[in-house]
């Protein structure tokens, strides 16, 4: 079946903003400009849409491009871009990662507003939002800890890490049981019990038992949760992990392909990685068994570093 993949880029070395591609059983082509904007780093879909980051001449917000990419509505609302954006029950949330805040906006009548921002601490380095439940989860790399939310906004309590760790972004289990989540600083997986919110693993996602090398960021799960995948640049690995509910063992280390795997979304049996600095996007098989097999295909994209099927 033929996929429509969005890629998000940096602007100003080649990116002129969104690309599409189609991608079908792991073939990539059809690479075309969708969206001139200005440094798209994170998209999420939006109704029949894409909400995206993005700067502006003066400041940085959120961008509504339609699915003929034309641009709907923008709002600027922050000095500098977020680094994250979902969509969640009608509303969208962003993080951002240098004023250390997140926020919420809805739509009105087509157009964007912002609901509310919650500064945690100034370059607390906000990485994601997740939900569980009631609650708003925000890992915050610079303090060693996600913060904890109510539906209200409220600052409820907190997970601790250890120093230097660096939590960036997660995943539940499919029964919503465990949080899975991945340290950008130390290159480790912490299994969190939720509810409790008690860590009660942790493992190293690299060959070797290496941690402290920095660089991990993105993680996904397997359709069947059986898997997880985790990209780590400088070391250019995807690193898959078996899961069985709060056992995790890392099973492979594979090559990228590319330079700097700053994202990767999973289409079925096949893995897609945008490798930012070799500025392509790569496809892999992936094995029965969950691991990474070989390189099905590769297209060019300058500064990819966010994929989003449509």
């Amino acid at each position: 079946m033929k996929r429509t993949i969005y890629a998000g880029t940096y602007t100003g070395k080649g990116s002129e903003g969104i690309y599409r591609f189609s991608c079908e059983d792991g073939k990539l082509c059809g690479v075309s400009l969708f969206a001139g904007i200005d440094n798209p780093k994170y998209l999420c879909g939006f109704q029949d849409g894409i909400a995206a980051l993005c700067d502006f001449k003066e400041g940085s917000g959120i961008s509504l491009i339609g699915a003929d990419g034309r641009t709907l509505d923008d709002l600027r609302f922050e000095d500098v871009t977020s680094c994250y954006i979902t969509e969640h029950e009608g509303r969208l949330y962003t993080a951002n990662y240098h004023a250390g805040t997140f926020s919420v906006l809805r739509i009105d009548q087509g157009r964007l507003a912002l609901e509310k921002t919650i500064l945690i601490k100034e370059k607390a380095g906000c990485h994601q939002v997740l939900f569980w439940n009631d609650l708003l989860l925000v890992p915050c790399l610079f303090l060693d800890k996600v913060m904890i939310y109510d539906k209200d906004l409220n600052d409820q309590s907190e997970i601790v890490f250890p120093a230097g760790s660096g939590p960036r972004h997660g995943v539940f289990s499919k029964d919503g049981k465990y949080l899975y989540l991945v340290s950008e600083l130390s290159n480790e997986l912490f299994v969190i019990r939720t509810g409790s919110f008690e860590i009660i693993a942790c493992l190293p996602l690299l060959e070797n038992g290496e941690r402290n090398t920095k660089g991990t960021a993105a993680i996904r799960m397997s359709i069947d949760g059986k898997y997880l995948y985790v990209s780590t640049r400088g070391k250019d690995v995807i690193s898959v992990l078996s899961v069985d509910k709060n056992k995790v063992d890392l099973i492979q280390n594979a090559s990228c392909d590319g330079s700097h795997p700053r994202d990767f979304i999973l289409l079925d049996d096949v893995l897609l990685c945008a490798n930012r600095f070799s500025n392509e996007v790569v496809s892999f098989r992936i094995g029965k068994d969950g691991k990474v097999e070989e390189e099905i295909d590769r297209i060019g994209i300058p500064d990819a570093v966010c994929l989003m099927e449509e």
